[in-house]
């Protein structure tokens, strides 16, 4: 906490940007974790049909195999596949990474709960003040970083997140689509 600012303002700062990164840190687990299912189930489909080219009879083989190719030209290439796949797994590991993001959240998201107790109860002592800046610094050092390239994204996200939700409050039958194209439209193609 800097000595020119007040617990208060320090608090409000630090929920702010505890809530930003949550959805941030939201974003990319439910991204990384789309992306592993994806190659999961690619893998699992090539895989299926790699052993039920296998095991059925050369017949079957035919309909089985696409374009007219030779049903075991057509298995080397599946087989090749599944392992390019399993390599791109192993690499880029989504899972991994969806679950540090889930963790980051977490973490996170207990930072703005404490802030915002905090500031409802209006119990503002150093010592409560001083715990929360110590958590956030810890959620800092400890979290998965935002990557630099998503981190303009990922405030805009949430920007709109909340802009979304203050215009639900008041409109609350408002389309989700048609709001944020208005909103686009407002931002972009209409000079203020």
């Amino acid at each position: 906490m800097s000595l020119d600012e007040g617990p208060r303002d320090e608090l409000i700062r630090i929920r702010g940007v505890s809530d930003m990164l949550c959805t941030s840190h939201a974003h990319l687990r439910d991204r990384h974790a789309r992306m592993a299912l994806a190659l999961d189930l690619s893998i699992l489909a090539l895989s299926t049909w790699l052993a039920a080219l296998a095991f059925v009879a050369p017949s079957i083989n035919l309909s089985l195999t696409p374009f007219g190719l030779d049903s075991q030209l057509w298995m080397g290439l599946l087989a090749v596949a599944v392992l390019f796949l399993s390599i791109v797994q192993l690499k880029t590991e989504w899972k991994a990474r969806s679950d540090a993001h889930r963790r980051a959240l977490e973490t996170y998201a207990e930072v703005k709960r404490e802030a915002g107790y905090l500031l409802a109860t209006g119990e503002l002592d150093e010592s409560a003040c001083r715990r929360v800046l110590a958590r956030y610094d810890m959620a800092s050092a400890v979290s998965v970083e935002i990557p630099e390239r998503f981190f303009l994204a990922q405030k805009r996200r949430h920007k709109m997140k909340v802009a979304l939700s203050k215009h639900l409050d008041t409109h609350p039958g408002a389309s989700i689509l048609l709001t944020r194209f208005r909103f686009w439209i407002r931002d972009n193609v209409r000079k203020s």
